[in-house]
């Protein structure tokens, strides 16, 4: 593939790191998704745990259908909640404080954390035909927020890379699709790419853990799961790796 081309997702200042294994996924996915895109303009979600490889099996699978004539456009879903990272580790650490594991698990991935309303609204309006549409931009600071108006005319696919894309929350997805792993996997992932301060603290893996379990709720749904090793996986093989 032509990497030269990549398409970036939007998120400000998100930086990916193609390696092989997302090249792998990426060629086992395509053919697949290929053959379940319905007619017209279809929304694809790329969804798993943090530090999978969403953002650069979006990327590789949007570079791939843009090269085909299939126009392609990749969607952070991480643009839409309605803090700051800053404010919402902060929140999240203020919910947990003050109402322990239940309440956390009641703020994230929830319309509390995160505005839905807005993500189903840009869905809605892709698949209606409309252009351009209104797509939020999120950096680190208050100052880093803003709206971009996205020309759509020519995009047939919008792939919604994010966490919580196969939420019960999220309207309007054709095909999702679940990169799996483990919470063992998850951090070891974290740990190794450094990529936050306090990688393993306690909360951390807690969230990660409330995460996983949301995510296993969600999995009956997906339409193709492949796992932290790069296979393609039924919904029974899924259950049997994850213990569900």
């Amino acid at each position: 593939m032509d990497l030269e081309h990549l398409i970036h997702g939007d998120m400000p200042g998100d930086k990916i790191a193609i390696e092989p294994q997302h090249e792998e996924k990426a060629e086992r996915i395509y053919p697949l998704l290929r053959g379940l895109l319905p007619e017209g303009k279809a929304v694809v979600c790329v969804c798993g745990g943090s530090g999978v490889g969403k953002s650069e099996v979006a990327s590789l699978l949007g570079t791939r259908l843009q090269a085909e004539g299939i126009g392609a456009y990749v969607m952070s879903g991480d643009n839409y909640p309605h803090r700051i990272p800053s404010q919402n580790d902060a929140e999240r650490e203020r919910v947990y404080a003050e109402g322990g594991r239940a309440a956390l698990e009641g703020y994230l991935g929830t319309p509390q954390e995160i505005d839905f309303d807005l993500v189903n609204r840009i869905l809605a309006d892709f698949k209606a035909g409309r252009s351009p549409v209104a797509l939020k931009r999120m950096g680190r600071t208050e100052e880093e927020k803003w709206f971009d108006q996205v020309d759509f005319s020519q995009t047939q696919v919008l792939i919604l890379e994010w966490t919580h894309g196969n939420s019960d929350y999220v309207k309007g997805v054709d095909v999702p699709i679940l990169l799996n792993s483990t919470p063992e996997e998850t951090l070891a992932h974290r740990r190794a790419r450094a990529r936050d301060k306090g990688v393993d603290s306690p909360f951390t893996t807690l969230v990660l853990e409330i995460e996983q379990e949301k995510l296993k709720r969600q999995a009956h749904k997906a339409k193709i799961i492949v796992s932290k090793s790069g296979e393609v996986i039924s919904y029974d093989q899924y259950r049997e790796l994850m213990g569900v």
